[in-house]
């Protein structure tokens, strides 16, 4: 399989998974672990010194996938427009690939993703999107993987600048548009039509009716009213005319992110609770130096304030986050005076 196309320069830190993770060796450089659940399976083999993949099996409906650390994210400040290539082989017929890109502006705040869908085939394929940055995003955040059950092989990801000499390869040269200087008459139109204006008519009209209604009183037995709603089913009712409803349990979401705490205070995914009545952090150090988190709220997904006390998160530990105060946007804040990896889940019901 070719891995690279010729003028081609991959600027995307380790998009070909050849380095691996010094504090975990199993998985590949400069990636996280996203989405997904306990029963999901990701999987980083070198294949050899020039070929490697990951591999994820995802029984669950929700996403699964790779992402980027922070500090691997592109750098874009002043190029307008971003080819990115992806190559990827399905595991099953049904699987669907997703592209997540997460524009960060210069002020550092993270605007909601542009989501991109593929269809991988059973052969490994490239599948490709264009972009283009305003003057106003700074850096793009990658994220890849499967929607919802599924299986998915990720072989390489690619990521460069289009230059304004590629972008007008592009472009189909137009002639010049030459000035008509007559018309030449086609067929048998010779003579203009002219098309008959309506002649308005003043004439009286009466109209005489009969009209028969059936006016009486209306009885559940005898006289029924329909109520449908968006799916086109009617309104259930008992045979003496009340509603009958049916009670739903509750939904159940999670999503998990593995990040790298160290002594600049960084910040998980920003996540939309709006539709999540409870919801809560759980942390878990896997690392030999203790961490430290707070959990942080936003109206808007820009301007942030700081909720309950800042938690020590010791090695080896798990500590749970849970807001007691409602916003639109939620992410956790974390630092550790050295490298210590930490596991973020988020679950909530819904």
């Amino acid at each position: 399989m070719e891995r690279n196309f010729k003028g081609t320069f991959n600027v995307l830190a380790n998009g070909d998974f050849l380095t691996r993770n010094q504090a975990q060796a199993d998985f590949p450089d400069q990636w996280l672990q996203i989405g997904g659940n306990h029963a999901t399976r990701w999987r980083f083999r070198p294949e050899s010194l020039v070929d490697s993949v990951v591999e994820i099996c995802n029984p669950t409906a929700f996403r699964a996938g790779i992402i980027q650390a922070q500090e691997a994210s592109l750098d874009v400040g002043g190029n307008e427009a971003w080819q990115m290539k992806m190559s990827l082989k399905s595991g099953r017929p049904e699987s669907q690939a997703y592209l997540r890109i997460y524009p960060i502006s210069t002020s550092g705040n993270v605007a909601s993703p542009w989501e991109f869908s593929f269809n991988p085939g059973a052969e490994p394929d490239m599948y490709k999107q264009v972009v283009s940055t305003s003057s106003d995003v700074l850096r793009l955040r990658l994220e890849t993987g499967v929607l919802g059950p599924g299986h998915l092989f990720i072989y390489q990801l690619i990521a460069y600048p289009l230059s304004p000499n590629r972008l007008k390869k592009r472009v189909k040269k137009v002639n010049k548009i030459r000035r008509l200087s007559h018309i030449q008459t086609i067929g048998e139109i010779i003579k203009p039509i002219q098309l008959a204006m309506p002649i308005p008519l003043k004439m009286p009209v009466t109209v005489q009716a009969n009209v028969n209604a059936d006016i009486r009183n209306l009885i559940p037995t005898r006289d029924k009213v329909q109520i449908c709603g968006s799916s086109l089913l009617p309104l259930a009712t008992s045979s003496s005319g009340r509603a009958q409803v049916e009670i739903f349990g509750h939904g159940f979401y999670e999503s998990l992110e593995d990040v790298t705490a160290n002594q600049t205070i960084s910040a998980t995914i920003i996540r939309d609770v709006s539709s999540l009545p409870r919801f809560s952090f759980a942390v878990y150090n896997f690392g030999i130096l203790p961490a430290y988190i707070q959990g942080e709220l936003s109206p808007d997904g820009t301007h942030w304030a700081s909720v309950g006390e800042q938690l020590e998160v010791s090695p080896e530990t798990l500590v749970i986050v849970s807001p007691v105060v409602f916003l639109r946007y939620t992410r956790l804040s974390y630092w550790a005076k050295g490298l210590t990896t930490l596991r973020i889940w988020v679950q909530a019901q819904n």
